[in-house]
């Protein structure tokens, strides 16, 4: 006996799935019949994106409000998006019970916050949108028990930044830190997580500048400790046409010094040494690109100043005589 009322009970259920599967045919064919459109995500998949238009072109009635009744029997439907005119409260109530719906669409609808009362049960929606509807601040607290939401549009609708803000807040406390809402161009809400991540990954873009920069500073140190005995044509005219040459080159230089070749440097400014070998305390152009750089006699002026092992080659240069060979 129990076996029987065990089988009894499979046989119905087994009834109940295939009828649920026929009504869930019909309704799509009535729908395409109407001119909506109905696409499989992959071959071979039970779950579709559902689309309702205006069916211009064809002799048969458009979708109206009294077909709206079709959408319940949709139940492996994933995205819902309402592309008709027509479309209000009404035309949603029926998606209520679609528990494998995770994208609605009713931007640009005439739909309500009393179209929300429905929205807000649908525990499945990752994507809402509702730009350019009536819904207001008070519609957001019917979509509090959304906990997978996250993308909310509410670009011209009658939210204001305050409870969106709000709104986004709440949903976060609840346990959804996913939700980023879009109220404008230049309102983005990015969602909690996001905010976090951008802010782990902009803490770790930092610190590996930080290393990268004392990696180089610390291979530039060691490249010009290394030289131990600094010749201008080798050593020094480098680091000038680097940094220096720009400013006191062949082209216009600056107060008539050059730095762009050994002889112009001899020259000095004015018929004044700027380089007093074995003495760089008594050497002008190490003292300018010595002084702090809070100085503004600082040399070099434009661009950054020459590092301290750069300087130290210098004095070390001048200390040997300022040798050009």
């Amino acid at each position: 006996m129990k076996f029987m009322k065990n089988l009894s009970l499979t046989v119905a259920l087994l009834a109940t799935i295939v009828l649920a599967r026929a009504d869930e045919k019909s309704a799509i064919a009535a729908i395409e019949k109407l001119g909506g459109r109905v696409l499989y995500v992959a071959k071979d998949s039970k779950e579709y994106n559902v689309t309702i238009t205006k069916n211009l072109f064809s002799k048969e009635k458009g979708f109206t409000a009294a077909d709206a009744k079709l959408l319940a029997e949709l139940v492996n439907a994933v995205e819902i998006s309402f592309q008709h005119p027509d479309t209000d409260d009404s035309w949603v109530t029926p998606i209520k019970g679609l528990g494998k719906l995770k994208r609605l669409h009713l931007e640009k609808t005439k739909v309500t916050d009393k179209a929300l009362d429905t929205v807000g049960a649908i525990g499945s929606l990752e994507y809402l949108n509702l730009y350019n509807t009536a819904v207001t601040d008070g519609g957001l607290i019917k979509l509090n028990n959304l906990k997978k939401l996250k993308t909310l549009y509410l670009w011209q609708t009658k939210v204001t930044e305050a409870k969106a803000k709000g709104f986004q807040e709440s949903m976060a406390k609840a346990g959804n830190k996913d939700l980023a809402i879009n109220l404008g161009v230049d309102k983005d809400f990015k969602s909690v997580n996001t905010v976090a991540r951008l802010k782990k990954q902009r803490a770790a873009s930092t610190q590996a500048a930080k290393e990268a920069a004392a990696k180089a500073a610390k291979a530039e140190a060691e490249k010009y400790a290394a030289i131990k005995e600094p010749k201008f044509e080798k050593d020094i005219l480098p680091v000038f046409k680097q940094s220096c040459v720009k400013c006191h080159g062949k082209e216009k230089p600056k107060g008539k010094f050059r730095l762009d070749t050994f002889a112009e440097l001899q020259k000095g400014v004015d018929g004044e040494p700027v380089i007093t070998a074995k003495k760089p305390d008594e050497s002008s152009l190490y003292e300018l690109i010595n002084l702090p750089v809070s100085d503004e006699a600082r040399m070099p002026k434009k661009g950054d100043s020459l590092s301290k092992p750069v300087i130290d080659l210098v004095r070390r240069w001048i200390e040997q005589g300022a040798k050009q060979k």
